[in-house]
């Protein structure tokens, strides 16, 4: 609801209608209407707006997965030679995030057997395949600007789009990990959000 209001796709007394008729022992029309009216819709659709304005670029990666290991001496040494044969030039992906007791690689699905061909099963935790991945690229100004990440993700979640890593490459560069049933989805979804057009739909 709250994506077809800032888009102006649904009509105020026509969703109020629904709501009464849904649960018909709830509140009367003129008080569902007056709470939708009090909704922020302006405020939400500027903000919008403003982020839109501050992507740069938007472009997406079929085909990646994410390998977890445990964080060994010896597995992040054969990171580290592993990430010398990948080769950056051709697009081929390959990212570490590092904690306390696991690394993570994303990594082109391609690759996945040559990189545990070189670690010990026993260090090899989990498995995430059949992920698409997002990049966008932004201006620099959003990195000192609230609500960026919350616009972006908040978007995502209000057409059904499931997050399943997300991490910042700075400056400007936002990396979102999601199920490749959904790529399609969400790289439209923020595609319209930088072309900033909450008004012109519909």
């Amino acid at each position: 609801m709250r994506h077809g209001l800032v888009r102006e796709l649904i009509n105020a007394r026509a969703l109020a209608r629904s709501i009464q008729i849904s649960n018909p022992e709830g509140a009367s029309f003129d008080a569902i209407l007056s709470a939708i009216r009090r909704y922020p819709i302006s405020d939400i659709s500027a903000k919008g707006e403003a982020v839109g304005k501050m992507i740069l670029k938007l472009s997406m990666k079929n085909n990646v997965m994410v390998v977890s290991m445990r964080n060994r001496p010896e597995v992040q040494l054969t990171i580290a030679r592993f990430a010398g044969e990948v080769n950056y030039a051709q697009g081929q992906t390959f990212r570490v995030v590092s904690g306390a007791e696991m690394v993570s690689v994303t990594i082109d699905s391609k690759n996945v057997s040559k990189l545990e061909s070189k670690i010990p099963k026993h260090h090899i935790r989990r498995q995430l395949g059949n992920l698409a991945e997002l990049v966008i690229d932004m201006v620099p100004e959003a990195d000192d600007t609230p609500n960026v990440l919350s616009a972006i993700t908040t978007e995502l979640a209000i057409n059904d789009v499931n997050i399943v890593q997300l991490s910042t490459v700075g400056p400007g560069r936002i990396i979102i990990l999601v199920k490749d049933r959904d790529a399609t989805k969400a790289y439209q979804s923020l595609e319209a959000v930088s072309k900033a057009n909450y008004s012109s739909e519909g």
